[in-house]
């Protein structure tokens, strides 16, 4: 993230960088191709790098989950969470929060999948202006490449674990860490 002339006008500077080495001279040569990533610029989110698997890239945005091939500068903006619940009207507020995400390539069906965890937690006021959370079971949504949409998966998760954003894609599988309260 570059913050030109000290503004918060934020350009995001990805690029894909060749490297060749000369053997006879013994020199390291370069090229720097500047990659274009669709990506609004206007708000204060951080662009995340959530995943990567056979050259491509599974990056996040704010909501917007983008999938990258950098060596071919081939993008797919995923469409939007099945699981994203809208706000209802009046004194009750919901929240959808992201616990974790994996990207990896299924190869029984020879396509690469993107998996969401996310908690829904309903916030209500009382007259004190106290918030109280009422977390909902976690839920989960895969995201498949050849059919360009995401489907709710049934997940058994305790309210009381909470995964880590990040994964670990090995030999077809996503690995979350996740915590039990203190453990």
């Amino acid at each position: 993230h570059i913050f030109p002339d000290q503004s918060w006008k934020r350009e995001v500077l990805w690029s894909m960088i060749n490297l060749s080495i000369n053997s006879d001279v013994h020199n390291l040569h370069y090229d720097v191709k500047p990659l274009n990533i669709p990506f609004s610029r206007d708000d204060h989110n951080p662009v995340q790098i959530h995943g990567y698997c056979n050259g491509i890239v599974c990056l996040i945005e704010g909501d917007n989950v983008l999938l990258c091939n950098p060596s071919t500068r081939e993008f797919r903006l995923l469409p939007n969470s099945c699981l994203l619940v809208p706000h209802p009207e009046g004194k009750f507020e919901l929240e959808t929060t992201f616990h974790g995400m994996g990207f990896g390539y299924d190869c029984k069906a020879n396509e690469y999948k993107v998996v969401q965890i996310v908690e829904n937690c309903e916030y209500s006021d009382d007259e004190q202006t106290y918030q109280h959370c009422i977390a909902y079971p976690y839920t989960a949504e895969v995201y498949t490449t050849a059919t360009n949409f995401w489907k709710e998966i049934k997940i058994d998760i305790s309210s009381s674990i909470h995964p880590y954003p990040f994964s670990v894609y090995l030999k077809g599988f996503c690995y979350w860490f996740a915590t039990d309260g203190e453990e």
